[in-house]
This record gives C-alpha cells, structure tokens and sequence, in this order.
C-alpha cells in the first residue's frame, strides 16, 4: 500500500497538482520558506509570463553552492504545495548534498529548507513528466502555492505578466470573492454555486483548464442532461496527454452559469474525470484521485478552476486577508473546445489517439481508431510539436474538415474528419 500511495502521489504531479507527502511529509510547511525584499526592490516585483501547454511559466534565478546564479523556467502552479526541482537541477543547486534552496524572483530572494523540496517530478513509463508535459521547451522547476502564499499576487493574462507585492501594499482592484487558505500547503478554495449548494473549488492557474471530480458531475448531469457536451477529454481538457482514464473516460460538461459571490461566470466548461481505476476500481476505492489530492486543500473540495476561466481575468489573491479580486478582462469563449474529437497520449516525440470523443455512444471522428498514431493534420507533420501546437491543429469549427494522416500498426490510414463543439 505504502508502494501505491508513493506511485499515486507521483500520478497526481503529471495532473498540476501534486501531493508531496509520500516523499516528504511535511514537506510544504510554510516556516520552511523566509522571503527577503531588498531595500531597492521597493514592495513590487512585476515578471514576465510565457504561455506554454496552456500553463504559464516565469523565469527564476537559482543560485548554485559557489554563488553564481542558474537561470531556468518555473511553471507557476497554486495546485502544488511545495516547490519541485528536476532531478538534475536539484543535484546542480547542491540540495542532494544537503544545501537549501535560494532562488531569486525578479529582486526579491526566496529560501527553501532542503526538506521541503522535491527532488524531481517522477515519470510516466520512459518519460519525465516536465518533458511530457513541456517538451521541447525545457521545464526545470515548480513555483508552487506554498512560496506564493508569503505575497500578494496578481496574474494578468492580457499582459502576460506576473506581480508579486508585499502584503497590504499592492491596489486590489476588481470584485472581491472571499477565499480559504491552507497555510501549510498556500492552496486557495473558494465556494462556488453550480445548481443549488456551495460547491468548493481550489484556484489553480497551473491548469489548463478546469477538472471536476466524476461523480459530482454525473449527479448535475442527472438532473441537467442538456449540459453534457461528449464523453472523453478534447483540446484543453485534454490537459496531461498521460494514459489515463482521467482523461479518456471523462465527460465533457457546459455550465451556463457558475456563481460565485458578487460574480457571475458564463458558459464554464469543465470536465468531469473518469474512474482512475475502472468502475470496479472506483467502488472500491472511492474517487481515489481526488480523494488523495485534496488533502493538501485541506478540506473536501469538488475540483479545481482553471486557466479556461481564470484567462478570463486579472486575477489578484490578496492570501493575508483572505479575499481574491477578479477583474474582468474579456468574455467567455464558449468556443473554446471547438475541434476534431480526439483524446491523445503523447509518447515519446509523437501522439497516440487514447480515445474518440462520443455523444449518445456515438462516435464523433468515424474510422479513428485507439492506438492509432496521428502522424500529420492537413498535411502538418506531429512529430516534435509541443502540445499546444497539435491541438492547435486539430482546432476546428463544428462541420470544418480536417485531413488526418494516422499510423495503425504499420499501416497509412486517411480519415477525413470534421470539427464539433463541445
């Protein structure tokens, strides 16, 4: 048992959210962090975002045992407690040989004891999950909840820029939602309405898009078949391309409204996860996903919110006096999953249909079939492109053509596929 809860822990870093425990179990206490501002930093720091799979990276500057600094990119994730270092860069930085960790971001400089961070994000099969989910940008680090937490931080999608404040001396502007902090972990919840009731979510901008458990979803489905819009992971929801049935036996969801205080949030997509182990494992065991990752939320919680509803705003946690401002920047895209109804693996350099998206048990892409290797996309060869890059291919309007070129055992398979909205 103690063997599966160390490989689920490590299943859940592939998903944007990780819980550190099985490797260190207090490993993301927030007195194991000392934040320093240097007298000509002022109290702001703004920093440049860049957008890749959907997730938004910053650069960091890490310093080595002899002083000198190690540039690399950090993915910015508030589904993750702890910060999280390549195995490489944590033996580079001296961690292994029991240094802590000292970054800089922008002029203010970050601590981490040594016991609070992870030495390298695991695998899936031959892979590293940074290369998995990144490749061919080069991923070397987390900046996790539990570093952001000692700011106040803002997330500006319109400009793709990052600002970190010291508490009480940033602007809050936009509408005011209260939110629940973990101060252990830096995870932020807050309660949503879906239908009737509180419905608590974490706010994760690590995520490309937002994942709700499975059962949760299929009770609102119950009782509002019209929101169903396909079974299996598409384009965003699509988000970790690992081998799992998270993704391929998930369902595809449309809320015409979520509420959350003082705010109204439109045409949200979601998905609905599938059982990780099968139905049979699911009875079991429960949600087991879920049930481990929301330990470091630190009360039961009904998923995450992601980057397909945050994009949609300046967002600003303000951790010290438990309030989050969202500033509206541009309307919901209800558009947003538009394409060829694919659900992928990525493997090695390439990418593997997982499943076809289906409506009614009606499959939506006829002549796809799972396992089959998609090779080209109007005549674009796959091999090597990032993720968003391929789903940018597959994008399509309902009833537009694509032209996909597949692989099946050796075999040139040509399927003439059309878009459908999800």
């Amino acid at each position: 048992m103690r063997h599966f809860s160390r490989g689920l822990r490590t299943l859940v870093i592939v998903l944007t959210t990780t819980l550190l425990a099985a490797c260190h179990p207090a490993a993301s206490k927030r007195d194991r962090v000392a934040v320093a501002w240097p007298a000509e930093a002022g109290t702001v720091v703004t920093l440049p975002m860049q957008r890749v799979s959907g997730r938004w990276l910053i650069p960091v500057a890490f310093r080595r045992p002899d002083g000198s600094e190690r540039r690399a990119f950090a993915w910015l994730n508030m589904g993750v407690g702890a910060p999280i270092l390549s195995q490489d860069l944590y033996r580079e930085l001296g961690l292994a040989e029991g240094q802590n960790l000292t970054m800089r971001i922008g002029a203010v400089s970050v601590q981490v004891e040594r016991e609070g961070v992870t030495d390298g994000p695991g695998r899936i099969g031959d892979q590293d999950l940074f290369a998995l989910l990144f490749a061919p940008r080069t991923v070397e680090a987390v900046l996790p909840a539990g570093i952001l937490q000692h700011f106040a931080v803002s997330i500006d999608p319109k400009a793709a820029s990052l600002t970190l404040a010291q508490p009480g001396s940033f602007p809050l502007r936009g509408v005011p939602v209260p939110i629940r902090v973990n101060p252990d972990s830096g995870l932020v919840v807050l309660d949503a309405r879906i239908d009737t009731g509180p419905v608590p979510l974490v706010v994760d901008v690590g995520a490309p898009y937002t994942w709700l458990r499975g059962r949760a979803v299929s009770q609102w489905l119950a009782q509002h078949p019209e929101w169903h819009r396909g079974d299996s992971a598409v384009g965003r929801a699509n988000l970790a391309m690992a081998d799992l049935d998270l993704e391929r036996a998930g369902k595809i969801i449309r809320f015409p409204r979520v509420y959350l205080p003082g705010l109204v949030l439109q045409d949200v997509g979601a998905l609905g996860t599938g059982p990780i182990g099968g139905a049979l494992g699911e009875a079991a065991l429960g949600e087991i996903f879920w049930d481990t990752w929301e330990s470091d939320a630190g009360e039961p919680v009904v998923g995450w919110l992601g980057n397909n509803v945050l994009d949609n705003f300046r967002l600003t946690l303000d951790y010290a006096g438990r309030q989050s401002f969202w500033e509206r920047q541009r309307a919901a895209d209800p558009s947003e999953l538009d394409s060829v109804g694919l659900t992928l693996v990525r493997r090695g350099t390439g990418y593997v249909v997982a499943a076809v998206a289906s409506r009614e048990d009606r499959p939506l892409v006829p002549g796809v079939e799972v396992g089959d290797r998609l090779v080209q996309v109007d005549g674009h060869l796959l091999d090597g492109l990032p993720p968003e890059a391929v789903l940018a291919r597959l994008s399509a309007r309902p009833g537009q053509p694509r032209i996909l070129d597949l692989d099946r055992g050796g075999r040139s398979v040509t399927i003439k596929a059309e878009g459908a909205n999800f």
